[in-house]
C-alpha cells in the first residue's frame, strides 16, 4: 500500500494514513533507500520521522521525493501503541 495523497490543488503528496509504529519502506526511483519504523509524523501527514532497526533516526517530507510504504500492512502497527 502507498501512503501517499495528491491534493486536489495539485500541491505535494502527504502520508496522512501513516501511523506511529507503522513499519515503513521509503522508495526513490523504485529502490528502498531507507527502512524503519514511523517514530512521529506532522498531522498533515508532509513530515515523518523514522527509525532504523539500527537506532537512526531520520526525518523524511514529502516534497522530498520518496515514495512510502507500510512493509507489512497487516501487522505494520505495534500491539503497545
Amino acid at each position: 500500500m502507498t501512503l501517499q495523497k495528491n491534493r486536489p490543488s495539485g500541491g505535494p503528496a502527504h502520508w496522512d494514513d501513516v501511523e506511529i509504529g507503522d513499519a515503513v519502506h521509503l522508495r526513490r526511483g523504485g529502490r528502498i533507500e531507507y527502512a524503519g519504523r514511523v517514530d512521529n509524523r506532522t498531522a498533515d501527514g508532509a513530515v515523518v520521522w523514522v527509525l532504523s532497526d539500527g537506532g537512526r533516526r531520520q526525518l523524511f517530507h514529502v516534497a522530498d521525493g520518496f515514495e512510502l510504504t507500510v512493509a507489512d500492512p497487516e501487522g505494520a502497527r505495534h500491539a503497545d501503541n
